[in-house]
């Protein structure tokens, strides 16, 4: 049974502390911030710590990877219906911090 795609941004922030994969970030320690412009529009903490992963709606005070981005571009991301790569090279998103952390994130999460 495939897992259903997320129908919002939200749902989908809501969901990535399930589709995460402790063993696949061993030893990472870090805060991703994203601050979302668009149709759904907040800002959400993603954070990976101790191999377990939580996401907040608020500001982190000192994130190691900002990542602005309108709403649906990072829903399609999430959705895999967009390379994270491709979108950030074409400028449909920006980031500020670690890029190593932000190549690295993806792999984190179950396809």
């Amino acid at each position: 049974m495939t897992q259903q795609l997320p129908s919002s941004l939200k749902e989908a922030f809501t969901n990535m502390p399930s589709a995460f994969k402790a063993e696949r970030a061993a030893g990472v320690s870090t805060v991703i911030q994203f601050k979302v412009t668009g149709a759904e529009a907040g800002n959400w903490i993603l954070e990976v710590k101790e191999g377990k992963c939580t996401v907040t709606e608020g500001e982190a005070p000192s994130p190691n990877v900002t990542i602005n981005t309108p709403s649906e571009i990072w829903l399609k991301i999430l959705r895999r219906e967009l390379d994270g790569a491709t979108a950030f090279m074409s400028g449909q998103f920006t980031f500020t911090g670690d890029m190593g952390i932000l190549m690295q994130m993806g792999s984190w999460f179950e396809q």
